[in-house]
């Protein structure tokens, strides 16, 4: 029987896997078949947390299960009290461009950071604000008397240890100013601005904050290296970040576009792996042919290649332990567990028995891969969504029978559906 699920949970993990997209909250109920993988981004985390951290690249084909997985770790590591932020890659969200694309993905990360109190994102500013108070009760004076340089000296004390680090001087600057703005109320705050990314003219910047540092194209990554040098002083066990949909840059027409955003990432990828950067880990998720195509992907720009080629021991088994997370098909042995769980939640949602036996799981799940051209093409969301659907239609008609809506399709004969392999993972 599986466990029981919190009522708030339930109800919104199965909104979501009815809706055919990956939950925010509760997968660890429904996650099956990853273990290896799992404990590997464990792992990870525990060594972030020590002040080291990791580099790993995400493959698997669309539907394979990359954003289950990311949203698995990244749930996890907020209740391990890790900061998170994410970003999909796109068009106008790179690493780097003619456009502020880097600078666009770092306002994105920025937008989304998120811890555990706050798992929807927009975390910036409660964390700043908590940090602000507590300099306030330090430093024993009314709001009224408050001044920037006071709260500047403090914040330079308390974070004396990020202040050998590139870009330190004016980031702590731009983080007093907002602590100031908020302890005294101020409408509008240009350092909180500044901190967003949201500056574009380096004039501005000097005019408004007295500051030479404009975050851009060039320099975000140097920032998210402070942010989380930052958390860590504010008690938080380090930085995660993740950047999904990483196939738009083998995607980029320009061999010189990829080329630069490449070179950004084997940046990024060093400085992590060569521990120049601390309390940080990075996850960067895209399709095999991202990865290991030679003319667009990242084997045809030779440095990260000999970074992320398989080792010649590697023929024939799975590594867990290296730059590159391939995510393997579910076994249909393991989506039959799946759809199992699936049932029992359904169950527990409106307190019901269902009379759905394991047979009939399992005829279900052979009558959906016989009826597809190929396994290849049904993946586990399709799978599951049509499972709550159907679990639906019984439980509000009585009258309806599982033989009635399942039995009847049709099995194709030129497949044996006991020798089918489900291809990919992605509720």
């Amino acid at each position: 029987m599986t466990e029981k699920v919190p009522k708030r949970t339930l109800n919104t993990l199965m909104n979501a896997i009815s809706s055919g997209v990956v939950p925010r909250r509760g997968l660890e109920y429904i996650a099956v078949g990853r273990k290896k993988e799992t404990q590997t981004f464990v792992n990870d985390l525990e060594d972030t947390a020590e002040g080291g951290g990791a580099f790993r690249f995400i493959s698997g084909r669309f539907g394979n299960g990359k954003s289950f997985m990311t949203q698995m770790i990244r749930n996890y590591a907020m209740d391990k009290e890790f900061v998170v932020m994410d970003a999909d890659l796109a068009i106008n969200r790179r690493l780097t461009g003619s456009k502020n694309e880097g600078l666009n993905t770092y306002r994105e990360l920025l937008k989304n950071a998120a811890y555990r109190t706050r798992p929807e994102g927009g975390a910036i500013e409660p964390i700043l604000q908590e940090w602000a108070e507590s300099i306030l009760s330090e430093l024993g004076c009314d709001r009224s008397e408050l001044t920037r340089e006071a709260v500047l000296s403090k914040v330079r004390s308390l974070a004396a240890p990020v202040s050998s680090m590139q870009f330190s001087h004016d980031f702590l600057i731009a983080v007093a100013g907002y602590l100031h703005d908020y302890l005294v109320n101020a409408e509008d705050s240009p350092s909180l601005r500044w901190l967003k990314g949201e500056y574009d003219l380096k004039s501005n910047v000097r005019r408004e904050l007295g500051i030479n540092t404009l975050i851009d194209d060039s320099n975000w990554y140097e920032i998210i290296k402070l942010w989380a040098r930052t958390f860590v002083l504010l008690g938080y066990k380090g930085l995660v970040v993740f950047l999904d949909e990483a196939v738009v840059l083998y995607k980029l027409q320009s061999r010189m576009s990829r080329t630069n955003n490449y070179e950004r990432l084997l940046t990024m990828f060093n400085d992590i792996m060569q521990g120049k950067s601390q309390y940080l880990s990075m996850y960067v998720c895209g399709t095999p042919e991202f990865i290991q195509d030679t003319n667009r992907g990242l084997y045809s720009y030779e440095a990260l290649k000999s970074r992320l080629v398989s080792g010649r021991y590697e023929t024939g088994y799975d590594n867990y332990l290296g730059p590159v997370i391939n995510l393997r098909p579910l076994s249909n042995e393991e989506v039959f567990v799946l759809l199992k769980t699936i049932r029992d939640l359904h169950e527990q949602r409106y307190g019901y028995v269902s009379g759905i036996t394991d047979m009939n799981l399992e005829l279900y799940l052979k009558k959906v891969l016989s009826g597809s051209v190929s396994s290849s093409l049904v993946t586990p969301r399709e799978i599951t969504r049509d499972l709550i659907s159907l679990l639906d239609t019984l439980h509000q008609n009585p009258q309806a029978t599982f033989s009635g809506l399942v039995e009847g399709r049709s099995i194709s004969p030129d497949r044996d559906p006991d020798n089918d392999i489900i291809e990919d993972l992605d509720v």
